[in-house]
């Protein structure tokens, strides 16, 4: 019986292997083959400095030819030289981006695939690996360990081989977001890397990115865009270009001032209350995204979070309060939430997530359960109902409050204006790109025709809001602040309108552990009084003070305000409620 049982023969570890290899060999075939024939024909046109290089380039340059340079709005490509040349550019967002515009739009039009300069100057080894692969496939050029000198030269060496290279430089260093700080702390490397190989530089300006924006990211919009509108407006202005004389220092005045003059030429780029201003700070979060804030004063005063409104940034702020700070002693410290001012965008956010954003804020700033309160202006409000339950949190200030708007049987006691918007967003699953239309037509009513914008804004308002918004002082803070919350472009307010229309499951009972304050005016046509009732009626322990004949904005008047932030260090220094 034994014998005729057929034993199976056993497999070899090599032959295993050899399979394996096999079909991996054929896997990479059947991709290999058609794109290196797909890439032959579609660059068959392309210069020499393009078709030598490795397919990972080839294959970028004929995705961005096709789908990304229609939407790229370029000048002065008539100002490049025909021999080797260093191009110097202001740094915008993110260098992985502004790099890659650059780059592929010199590769694609000039017929040039520049090196753009990095440092291996890094102990991470994951970096270093990265850095490695890209100056393996021609995109990078490395230097040593970051030494000025040694930078220069290796440039100018590279640029002297042929009179077919390029450099692209972003002699700042580091990337920004304000316009007014791109061209501050820049580097001789560039003019004195140009000036050693007897090479020109050429001043870049570019602009229109973003703050979330990754290469791959602009391809995916560029893919998705439609024939009849532009997924982006990114502009490049290449300027004439300059012979340096050996003065490094005079050189680089001279090219940094072209810089500056292509930055005026290009829409929308224009100086801003960002990093440049007092008080700004940024802080990096676990997720690697970045929160932007400003920090006003006194460093030894009672810390308190203040949390801007609806279509609001960290610039939100009333005249004269960097002096009533100092005369309550009050550090106020007010964030930018996600995709709004200079905060990294956060996908899916929630109303919920802010809390965590803040422990890790509080944190970093305060230390690990360092006693602070929190002032929330109107839909600020609700982001702080979220973080009810943050170690250290003594009170909060709710003025204004929205409330929860995702509570369906509240929306009558909205504004016909909030209820449209609260709308939009329960049926933004379907009505997305007619939000975001409107949200474009807003910006560009805000950023282009403010006279206009600010009439309508005002004409819905109470008396009250309207007497106090034709101030001067207060229309401009108003103006710069709205701005600066669609700063990064349309889309984030959809994303902060459905953040806030979802539950965030706050349980309102537990608020009963700190004090809460509740001020809300009378007159108020943006969230009506009867929102603070309703809220009042759920937060146990809480205080509402009415206003009478007051409106949404009253806090934008220096006594109103100092009241609301006296009774917050009042309630601060009692310390929280204790609930049985």
């Amino acid at each position: 019986m034994k014998n005729l049982i057929k034993r199976k023969p056993k497999k070899s570890a090599l032959g295993s292997i050899a399979r394996s290899l096999g079909f991996a060999a054929a896997g990479f075939a059947a991709t290999a083959i058609p794109l290196h024939f797909l890439l032959r024909r579609e660059l068959k046109d392309a210069p020499e400095d393009l078709r030598t290089q490795g397919w990972p380039i080839q294959l970028a340059q004929v995705l961005f030819a096709k789908y990304v340079l229609p939407w790229v709005d370029v000048k002065g490509l008539e100002n490049l030289p025909s021999g080797s040349y260093l191009v110097a550019a202001n740094h915008g967002y993110k260098s992985g981006v502004d790099g890659f515009i650059l780059g592929h739009l010199l590769a694609t039009r000039a017929n040039r695939v520049p090196r753009i300069v990095m440092t291996n100057a890094t102990r991470n080894f994951l970096i270093r690996a990265e850095r490695w692969v890209l100056h393996h496939y021609g995109i990078a050029l490395l230097v040593g360990e970051g030494h000025h000198s040694g930078m220069s030269d290796k440039m100018a060496s590279f640029l002297r081989e042929t009179d077919r290279h390029a450099v692209l430089i972003f002699p700042a260093g580091r990337a920004v977001a304000d316009p007014s700080r791109q061209l501050k702390d820049w580097s001789t490397g560039a003019v004195v890397a140009a000036w050693k190989s007897g090479c020109p530089v050429v001043p870049v300006a570019i602009g229109g990115l973003r703050l979330d924006w990754s290469p791959e990211s602009v391809v995916f919009s560029a893919l998705d865009a439609h024939d009849q509108e532009a997924p982006f407006h990114i502009y490049v202005r290449i300027g004439k270009p300059i012979t340096p004389t050996g003065e490094s220092h005079v050189d680089l005045e001279e090219l940094r001032a072209a810089v500056a003059g292509l930055m005026e030429e290009i829409p929308g780029l224009r100086p801003a209350p960002g990093e440049s201003a007092a008080g700004f700070g940024k802080v990096t979060l676990r997720d690697g995204r970045t929160l932007a804030y400003m920090d006003r004063g006194p460093r030894t005063g009672t810390p308190c979070l203040y949390f801007h409104g609806f279509q609001g940034s960290r610039l939100e702020q009333i005249p004269g309060e960097e002096a009533l700070l100092e005369k309550l002693n009050i550090r106020l410290i007010s964030p930018d939430r996600p995709g709004m001012g200079l905060s990294t965008p956060s996908r899916d956010r929630t109303v919920v997530g802010w809390a965590d954003d803040m422990r890790q804020l509080t944190e970093m700033l305060l230390g690990p359960g360092q006693p602070f309160s929190i002032l929330g202006f109107s839909a600020g409000a609700t982001y702080a109902l979220a973080c009810g339950q943050l170690p250290g949190l003594r009170a909060m200030s709710l003025v204004g409050s929205l409330g929860l708007p995702h509570m369906l049987s509240s929306w009558r006691w909205f504004s016909e204006e909030t209820w449209q918007i609260l709308l939009s967003a329960k049926l933004a699953s379907v009505r997305s790109a007619t939000f975001l239309k409107i949200e474009k037509k807003h910006r560009d009513q805000l950023f282009n025709h403010w006279d206009s914008y600010f009439a309508e804004v005002k004409k819905s308002l109470s008396e009250d809001d309207q007497r106090i918004l034709s101030d001067p002082h207060v229309e401009e803070l108003f103006k710069q602040n709205r701005r600066e919350g669609y700063a990064q472009g349309p889309g984030y307010l959809l994303q902060e309108v459905q953040a806030l229309y979802t539950d965030p499951r706050v349980d309102l009972a537990r608020l009963a552990a700190c004090e809460v304050l509740i001020t809300h005016g009378t007159a108020d046509n943006v969230v009506p009084i009867g929102v603070a009732r309703d809220l009042r009626t759920r937060v146990p322990g809480s205080r509402l003070r009415e206003l009478p004949g007051r409106g949404h904005y009253f806090m934008y008047e220096g006594p109103e305000m100092e009241a609301v932030l006296r009774e917050l260090v009042w309630a601060h220094n009692c310390g929280p409620r204790r609930v049985s």
